[in-house]
């Protein structure tokens, strides 16, 4: 029997799928999961080479659904705007040219400019809740820092943050992967994607009559220049556009510092050794993003008669690539399943690699940075509340806990 005939993802294997990707990668490294439709690639060269050979390994089915949508969700789907304009999804020139606002507006020099709010929305979040002598951090901090610093830099007002935040973290179960609990909560998570599609109008058609420094702004001069009225297509290409940042922008930063703290003070020597010494915050967010990496799947498939882990596969073929187990490969990483804070940083996939590497990875960094510090340097004593069971989001693109309980 393959390993692919005992893959679950989303259910025995979602709320610790490592030992078994560490299985994988010594018994079969490469295995077809029947659930997923899909080859599971678990080596970090393997997937490497993939995710670097974007001509002869296409994303064109990185959002394709692990099961077909029912009709009732495909209805509440089409009261909004068809799925158009997502560089995510698109290759060679006209990927390029797609993500070029987005990453205009992420560069160094962006992240560093927004550096200072981010310092200061993190310090108000912590100040709401420092005198209480505990938190649930995922809804008090780890899904609303990142929100704020996406909403802001995308061009959201301040008080469109929540809704953003809400809207934009239940659409995204529509978009991959996802584990619903029931038909109604999936027709919901649809309702919130054509929520979210209509927010996103909005700010489109103010932006059209008054443009600002912004993502939404940049992308109307890049696709749509003039003034005069949008039409339906045009509009589909933009708010699909500004969606494939806005939605990419804060769940994966969110899952990230989740996993962090979760990692961190179930090892209360590590936590300690970053509170002693809170210049190793880069160091402890990269081996937080290695070790426990928010996103576990990218999907590919190939477009050419193509060689994969000593295999060979036709033109047309789906791969899985498993970016959570090649960053515990152990021909990758020394001591690949230990977690070290003070482990040098070393190359790995947490934001992908090639053309399609993730144009808000140092943007994701610097919030789990300036949050680990802001932490470690004021409430040195957190710790996890004891016996608290850890359920996991139903999904693969952005893995980290549901609700995180913690206490000083």
């Amino acid at each position: 029997m393959s390993l692919g005939d005992l893959y679950e993802p989303l259910h025995e294997h979602h709320a610790d799928p490592y030992p078994f990707y560490a299985r994988a990668r010594r018994e079969e490294p490469l295995f077809y999961s029947p659930v997923m439709g899909a080859w599971v690639v678990t080596k970090m060269a393997d997937v490497r080479r993939i995710l670097r050979d974007g001509s002869r390994f296409s994303s064109a089915n990185t959002l394709r659904p692990y099961a077909p949508f029912p009709p009732a969700l495909i209805a509440e789907l089409e009261k909004g705007f068809p799925n158009r304009g997502s560089y995510i999804t698109m290759d060679g020139e006209e990927h390029r040219r797609r993500r070029a606002p987005a990453a205009a507006a992420l560069t160094p020099e962006r992240v560093a400019a927004i550096e200072p709010y981010v310092t200061e929305r993190a310090s108000q979040l912590i100040d709401g809740f420092a005198k209480d002598g505990g938190v649930e951090f995922m809804a008090g901090y780890a899904n609303r820092l990142p929100v704020d610093v996406i909403a802001r830099l995308v061009g959201f007002a301040e008080e469109d943050s929540t809704a953003f935040g809400d809207d934009s973290r239940a659409a995204a179960a529509v978009s991959m992967g996802h584990r619903f609990a029931s038909e109604e909560e999936q027709l919901a998570c649809a309702r919130a994607w054509v929520r979210f599609q209509r927010l996103i109008e909005r700010y489109v058609n103010e932006r059209r009559a008054a443009p600002r420094d912004d993502v939404i702004s940049s992308y109307l001069a890049a696709f749509a220049p003039g003034d005069g009225p949008l039409s339906f297509e045009e509009m589909a290409e933009l708010v699909g556009l500004v969606l494939g940042v806005a939605l990419p922008g804060h769940i994966t930063t969110s899952a990230l510092l989740g996993n962090g703290l979760l990692q961190l003070l179930s090892r209360p020597d590590q936590w300690r050794l970053l509170c002693e010494r809170p210049d190793l915050a880069p160091n402890a967010a990269e081996e937080i993003a290695r070790y426990d990496t928010p996103t576990h799947i990218f999907l590919r498939v190939s477009t050419a008669d193509a060689e994969v882990g000593g295999r060979e596969f036709p033109a047309g073929t789906e791969f899985a690539l498993c970016l959570a187990s090649a960053n515990r490969d152990e021909d990758a990483f020394e001591r690949a399943e230990t977690f070290d804070i003070t482990r040098p940083p070393h190359a790995n996939v947490v934001f992908g690699q090639g053309p399609h590497y993730c144009p808000g990875a140092g943007l994701a960094r610097r919030q789990a940075e300036i949050s680990l510090r802001l932490l470690a340097e004021r409430l040195p004593g957190l710790r996890l509340v004891p016996d608290q069971r850890i359920e996991y989001r139903g999904t693969l693109d952005h893995r980290g806990p549901l609700a995180l309980r913690l206490e000083w």
